[in-house]
Parts: structure tokens; C-alpha cells; sequence
């Protein structure tokens, strides 16, 4: 029986991990029927409904894992189930729909079933992998419900209001696909490329449409960057796979993913980031995939996505010299058959470039609006503004009390100065953000400890995964060719280095965010991974890399966890 219950479990992963992004985007869809993305939202329908799901799932779990060994047994484990489940349920209604207690149930729940998979024999590194991308979901989804759309976010202003994102989505769901007939300029927001707002826009007007609340529908449309936060998971476990991770490399990797606040916190938000950065990590993936087999077929999906992904925000520009260098790599490469990659380059310049640039370039032909213009900050005086220090003392200066606040420093959020140290302001905003209601002791007095653990914690892992990258960069014993390596090596010199432009270039704190540039987070745990796979405990020392590292990333883990729990409870409760 155990045999048989490992085949049919073994067979049910199969399945899921044969379709990721149906399944993600599937277990998404159930989450979002249950809460519409907020607590508040919760009724006695949302609890049966959710009662239905997990009877379902656990009925079908048992029937086809052949989990027990008689009818009686499989009965007997189902209703065992089912009362934990009604009771969890209960629980969560009784504590105020708390989100805290539907991540740690659901976690004890997923715990549960990794030690199934290891009592059947079914726990392999793919399996375990899914399992932590289900509780990453769940963490993603935990934050939605307790943060309203007002909560930690950038330039959204007010739905019912006259500018901002939240205005700039209402257009859409307005007007449909009519386009401004006015200078976008005019309206802060307007002039970044639609597609984001299209969709979100629509959405809302789905969601009202079926006859959802104005007050509902404005907080359940945090539903499609939590689904876009989730997806992410899945793209970069091909990458990831791609560069032949896997084992306890791939695990640490992706926990590192799974985990990551930014993709936490941006999967409540309401700006455009979060959609750019998923094309922009689709066009690596479909980038490699073309550099294995470089065929018409595989440069099409590049294209899409680096479009759409330009669509979606400007700023995705910032895979296109990457690609370019391995465009021009196989071309040369395959010098005889020019012709051939001549004909698929073309294909990719007529299917990205009226993508990527058609709003910028009906703007320039309409109202004469630069093809790169970014509303230019003018307020001098404004306490954000650190033009006036020397390039040396914003990149090397690390005191003056920096380090003893761990959050980003705004002195209009209750922080004791303005942040204006680009590297720190990198890591601050990747484990806290910034923003109204920001994730910080002044907000948040529960994670005073908490707080600085992550910070230290991240910060430490966070150096270590940016010198394993370089080092897997410039190795040839990575297990990486060179080409990739420079493929990679450009990605990440460009973004980085477009970060800190940025920064000089609009001295505020407010432009000292992870937000610009995002991707480097899948890079640097690559590179993490990709030196964990170099050193295998066969000496002491590597036994005790792999063993601090193995600590570091766990304890990352679980003050992330506990950190983004605490921001969810009530003052008064802890």
C-alpha cells in the first residue's frame, strides 16, 4: 500500500508540475473567491466556500494518494481532516478574519504535507519545491488581505480622484480603450505606457459588473499583482533549472525567491512595477530557451515580452542589451546562415519595437511629449532632496545613525533623517518599503526585535549572494559557458548600474528604492545557488559554508515570516 500511495502521490505532483503556471494561477483564482484580497470582505459564504474547497481537497488527496489502508481508514483520515479544517475555520472567524492565523494554519497544513511526502517516500527536491511555492502564495495572499490599497504604495493617489495610478486604471475601466485626448503630461501617472493599467482597469470593471461594491472591487483588484508576485515564483525556478540547479542549491535558491519581501510587498501594489518585472524575467527565460535552440519559434516569445513588458513599464528596456549581446553572439556564431537569423531578428524588431514604443511614440507625434520624459522633481528645498551632498559621501558615508534605523528613512514618516546612501537605501526598501503606513517600528512598534533581525539577517545574505554572483561570474568552474555568463554578467551591470544613474539623477530618497530594479534579486540568488552546486560539503570548510548558509537562509525565512505576521496583528494584540 505504501508503494501505491507513493505512485499516486508522485503522480498528482507530476501533474501539477507539468502545468506551473496553470496551477499557480488556479490555486491564485481559489484564494481570490475566498477573500477578494481583504479581510473585510469576509462572510459566512466565504467560510463555506472555503470549507468546500478543502473537503474537496482532501477527499481527492486521500482517494488518489490511496492515503489509508482500507475504506474505514480513508474515512476515518477525511473526517480527521475535515474537523481540523472546519476548526482552523472557525478560528480564523472568531479572531477578527485574522491573516495571521490563515498563513500559519495554512503553513501547518503544507508542513503536513511535506511529512507525508517523506513518510510515502514522494519527497523529492521539485515537490518540496512546490510546497514552498504554495506557501509563498499563501504569505503573498496573507499580506493582501491586511493591507488596503491606500497601504505602502507609490504615487497612487485616490480612486474618485484627479491623478495618480489609481485615477490612471479608472480611465481605462471608463473609457475603455479610447485613448487620452489630452497631453498626458497634464496628469501625474499618465504618461507611463498603459498596458498594466488596461488590464487592472478592466478588471475592475469586470469585477463591478458582476455587481461587486466600489469599496470591494477597488481592494480586490490587488488580486492581479498578487497573481503576478506568485507567477514570478514559477519563472524563476526555470531559470534556476535552466542553469541546472537543483538539489540543495535549488532549494536555497528558491527559498530566497518564495520568501523575498519585495515580492511580497509588491504583490499589493497597484503600480505598474511588479507586471514590467515579470515580462522582464520572461524574456530571460525566453531568451535562453532561444540561446539553446535558436529558432523563429523561441525568438518569438522574447519579443512579445520584451514588449509587453515596455508596455507595461518603460523601464524593461533594461533586458534589451542583454538579449542583444546574445542575438549577436549566435549570429556570429552561425555566420554561414546569416540570412536565417537576419530573417528572425527581423521578426523581433517588427513584434517588439511597435509594442514597446507605440505609446511613447503617439505621445511624441501628439502632444510632443519626449519618447524617455519622467516628471522632473524641481522641489530643492523639499527634505528628500540630497543633491547638494558629494557623489563620495552619498555612496560611501554608512554613519551618522544609518545603520541603527533599518527602515527607510523618511523624516515625513517618522524617521530621524532622510535617506541618502543609494546601497542602503537598496536594502532597506527590499526587506520594508516605504510609503504611507510603511512596514517599520514607528508603524509597527511589534517588530522593534523582529525588525532589525531581518534587516541584519537580509543584509548579511543579501552581500553574500552579490559576491557569489560575481565570483560564478567570472569562473569558468561555475558550470555555466562564458557566453551565459556575460549574458547574466550584462543583466545584472545593467540594472545595477541604471539604479544608481537614477539615483544621481533625481537625488530624492524616494528614487533610492528596489522597485528599479528588481530582477537582480533572481540574479544574486542564482548566484548563491550556482556556488552552493561549486562547493559540495566534501572538505570541513565547504561543510561549513554550506551549513551557514543553509542557518542564514532559514533564519531569513522565518523572520520574514514573522515579521510580515506581526505587521498584520492589531498593537494591542502582541
Amino acid at each position: 500500500m505504501k508503494q501505491d500511495t507513493k505512485s499516486s502521490l508522485e503522480y498528482i505532483f507530476h501533474k501539477l508540475s507539468k502545468h506551473p503556471f496553470l496551477s499557480v494561477t488556479g490555486f491564485c483564482v481559489l484564494l481570490f473567491f475566498f477573500g477578494f484580497c481583504e479581510q473585510t470582505s469576509f462572510t459566512t459564504l466565504s467560510y463555506v466556500y472555503a470549507g468546500a474547497v478543502l473537503f474537496a481537497t482532501f477527499f481527492l488527496l486521500i482517494l488518489f494518494g490511496r492515503i489509508g489502508g482500507s475504506k474505514t481508514e480513508m474515512l476515518l483520515i477525511f473526517l480527521t481532516a475535515a474537523v481540523f479544517s472546519a476548526g482552523g475555520l472557525l478560528l480564523i472567524s472568531a479572531y477578527d478574519n485574522s491573516p495571521a492565523l490563515i498563513l500559519w494554519l495554512s503553513l501547518f497544513l503544507l508542513a503536513m504535507i511535506v511529512a507525508l511526502m517523506r513518510v510515502t517516500g514522494t519527497l523529492s527536491t521539485r515537490n518540496f519545491i512546490m510546497v514552498m511555492i504554495a506557501a509563498g502564495i499563501m504569505l503573498r495572499f496573507a499580506y493582501d488581505l491586511y493591507t488596503g490599497w491606500q497601504d505602502r504604495q507609490h504615487d497612487i493617489g485616490y480612486f474618485n480622484w484627479t491623478w495618480g495610478h489609481a485615477n490612471y486604471i479608472e480611465y481605462w475601466r471608463d473609457n475603455g480603450l479610447k485613448l487620452p485626448d489630452f497631453d498626458v503630461r497634464t496628469k501625474f501617472q499618465y504618461y507611463q505606457p498603459p498596458l498594466h493599467h488596461i488590464l487592472m482597469g478592466f478588471f475592475m470593471k469586470l469585477l463591478e459588473g458582476c455587481g461587486m461594491d466600489n469599496a470591494v472591487a477597488c481592494d480586490a483588484l490587488q488580486f492581479l499583482p498578487f497573481l503576478y508576485s506568485s507567477l514570478i515564483m514559477v519563472v524563476c525556478y526555470r531559470i534556476f533549472r535552466w542553469v541546472k540547479l537543483n538539489g540543495l542549491p535549488l532549494v536555497i535558491s528558491m527559498a530566497l525567491i518564495c520568501f523575498h519581501p519585495t515580492f511580497v510587498l509588491m504583490g499589493g501594489s497597484y503600480n505598474n512595477d511588479l507586471l514590467s518585472v515579470l515580462f522582464m524575467l520572461l524574456s530571460i527565460m525566453f531568451a535562453l530557451r532561444w540561446y539553446r535552440k535558436p529558432t523563429l519559434l523561441h525568438i518569438i516569445p522574447v519579443a512579445l515580452c520584451v514588449g509587453f513588458g515596455m508596455m507595461a513599464k518603460l523601464s524593461a528596456w533594461m533586458v534589451a542589451p542583454a538579449i542583444a549581446i546574445l542575438f549577436l553572439y549566435v549570429f556570429v556564431k552561425n555566420i554561414k546562415a546569416w540570412k536565417r537569423f537576419i530573417g528572425q531578428f527581423a521578426v523581433f524588431g517588427v513584434i517588439c519595437a511597435p509594442l514597446g514604443l507605440w505609446w511613447q511614440v503617439r505621445n511624441l507625434i501628439a502632444f510632443e511629449v519626449p519618447l524617455t520624459y519622467i516628471p522632473e522633481p524641481v522641489d530643492t528645498a523639499h527634505p528628500q532632496y540630497c543633491g547638494d551632498m558629494s557623489v563620495f559621501q552619498r555612496l560611501f558615508n554608512f554613519g551618522g545613525g544609518q545603520l541603527s534605523y533599518v527602515y527607510p528613512a523618511f523624516t515625513e514618516h517618522g524617521a530621524p533623517y532622510d535617506e541618502f546612501n543609494p546601497t542602503l537605501g537598496l536594502f532597506k526598501t527590499a526587506l520594508f518599503d516605504e510609503g504611507a503606513n510603511g512596514i517599520s517600528e514607528v508603524n509597527f512598534p511589534q517588530i522593534a526585535v523582529t525588525g532589525q533581525i531581518l534587516f541584519w539577517v537580509g543584509t548579511i545574505l543579501g552581500l553574500l549572494c552579490f559576491a557569489a554572483f560575481i565570483m560564478m561570474m567570472v569562473s569558468k568552474k561555475s558550470g555555466l559557458d562564458g557566453m551565459s555568463r556575460i549574458f547574466f554578467s550584462a543583466l545584472a551591470v545593467t540594472m545595477l548600474g541604471s539604479y544608481y544613474l537614477f539615483c544621481f539623477r533625481y537625488p530624492f530618497t524616494c528614487t533610492m528604492n528596489i522597485r528599479y530594479c528588481v530582477p537582480l534579486i533572481p540574479l544574486f540568488a542564482m548566484g548563491l545557488g550556482l556556488l552552493l552546486k561549486r562547493y559540495p560539503d566534501n572538505t570541513p570548510a565547504q561543510r561549513i559554508f554550506r551549513c551557514t548558509t543553509c542557518a542564514l537562509t532559514a533564519a531569513f525565512v522565518v523572520s520574514t515570516l514573522i515579521v510580515y505576521t506581526q505587521a498584520g496583528l492589531p498593537v494591542a494584540a502582541v
